[in-house]
């Protein structure tokens, strides 16, 4: 089948590129190939190994227009790390891509401005602190629903539907849907959004997984050489209590669901300026907090949600706080709070140098990682960026991180402070 599956996608491409088109269609093809190399060194203790891989990506899109109007797109992508499959060097076929986007446009669905997007696409509000395809993660996020538009000169507005999980369960429903609209007001560069999910999985036929309303705002303003950009986000609804197992059915289980009131918040402002000049120098300061629970024996849920933001691009290049590495632990519903400086600026024509410095601490005290004391404590961050398109068709990127840890955060007496470091090559063709 895989064998059958290769030999479709390169047949699919070369009718793309050799046989003519139907009238008033255009054609594209085009695509990215991204390799990067890192050394992971994210932990405390120097006696540690230090952990090294190298992530290869390549994209493949085909896309046609018909009519001005249908519009169709279609990305395969291949993700895998150097050896992983075990297959490397040897003469058996390795894992089969997938398709990462498949979607249908109609942009005049009732007239100018009315339009319509089904699918499997990347989705984003904003600059991507709620939601985002994470660019930077080998195989990025991708949903499957559908959306529609009207786009006038004044306002664009969008609702849409996400489908998350689908269980085709014939007793009840237990899937898990988003449903959301957003408005932006294109003079002011201001965007007004709300999301509800529903999560229908439930462990006693009466509370659902998740009822939560999100409520935000993104607004980006420039006055002279100065910037300003605000994220505004409050959440409330119920879930049903941490410790309940999803995908249970309800036969299956005696848990003695708990249901949660949610009330909780997030808000992110930095200001920039932007220094005149050829070297296109820019510094900034800003602030990214998130509300945190101070007690998670009563019924309410007052830990904010990062739903599904580009978390690289935020709270430090290193991923410590994403809901992955903060599994488990114990200032896992604290929230948090980032104060942050960053800068940038092009030393020579072709070349960029960035660098962000982070102080992290929790919204609400933690249980010490240490011990038995608590702490709002966390720790610094110091982020470095140099990237170039100088080599010719290709743009690379270099980075290096280091995070200086409070004794209560790294779990350690005396922690020594964290690396990680990178080099990417992306070719876009």
């Amino acid at each position: 089948m895989e064998v059958l599956a290769r030999l479709s996608l390169v047949a699919l491409l070369v009718f793309a590129v050799v046989c003519p088109a139907v009238a008033d269609t255009d054609i594209g093809v085009f695509g990215q190939v991204r390799m990067r190399v890192e050394a992971d060194g994210r932990n405390f203790d120097k006696s540690a190994t230090a952990l090294n891989h190298a992530d290869m990506r390549t994209r493949m899109v085909l896309e046609a227009i018909v009519d001005g109007n249908a519009h169709t797109l279609i990305q395969f992508q291949d993700s895998r790390r150097a050896g992983e499959d075990g297959l490397s060097g040897t003469l058996n076929y390795g894992k089969l891509g997938d398709v990462h986007q498949a979607w249908l446009k109609l942009d005049n669905l009732f007239g100018k401005g009315w339009g319509t997007k089904g699918g499997k696409f990347e989705f984003a509000l904003g600059n991507e602190r709620v939601f985002g395809p994470i660019d930077w993660h080998n195989v990025g996020r991708s949903w499957q629903g559908l959306m529609f538009w009207y786009d006038h000169a004044k306002v664009n507005i969008m609702p849409f539907w996400l489908k998350r999980v689908e269980l085709n369960d014939s007793s009840y429903n237990r899937d898990f849907d988003i449903f959301g609209v957003s408005a932006n007001i294109k003079d002011l560069n201001w965007e007004l959004f709300a999301t509800y999910e529903y999560n229908a999985d439930s462990t006693d036929l009466t509370t659902n997984k998740l009822d939560r309303i999100s409520m935000g705002t993104y607004c980006k303003q420039e006055y002279n050489h100065f910037d300003f950009e605000l994220n505004g986000v409050f959440q409330f609804g119920n879930s049903a209590s941490p410790d309940t197992v999803f995908g249970l059915a309800p036969e299956d289980t005696t848990i003695n669901t708990i249901e949660l009131d949610i009330s909780a918040y997030m808000f992110t402002f930095e200001v920039g300026y932007s220094v005149p000049g050829a070297a296109n120098a820019r510094v900034a300061a800003g602030i990214d907090y998130t509300s945190g629970d101070s007690d998670e024996n009563d019924d309410k849920s007052k830990a904010y949600d990062n739903l599904y933001y580009t978390n690289h691009k935020f709270r430090g290049y290193m991923d410590y706080f994403t809901k992955l590495r903060l599994a488990g632990k114990r200032y896992e519903n604290a929230g948090l709070m980032d104060l942050m400086l960053r800068g940038e600026f092009d030393p020579i024509p072709g070349w960029t140098v960035k660098g962000d410095l982070h102080y992290f601490s929790t919204a609400q005290d933690y249980l010490s990682l240490l011990d038995s004391r608590l702490t709002k404590d966390v720790g610094f961050e110091l982020d470095l960026t140099v990237s170039t398109t100088r080599v010719a068709g290709v743009n690379l990127t270099t980075g290096v991180s280091m995070f200086l840890p409070n004794e209560a955060f790294a779990g350690i007496t005396d922690p020594d402070p964290s690396f990680w470091g990178y080099s990417m090559a992306t070719v876009n063709f």
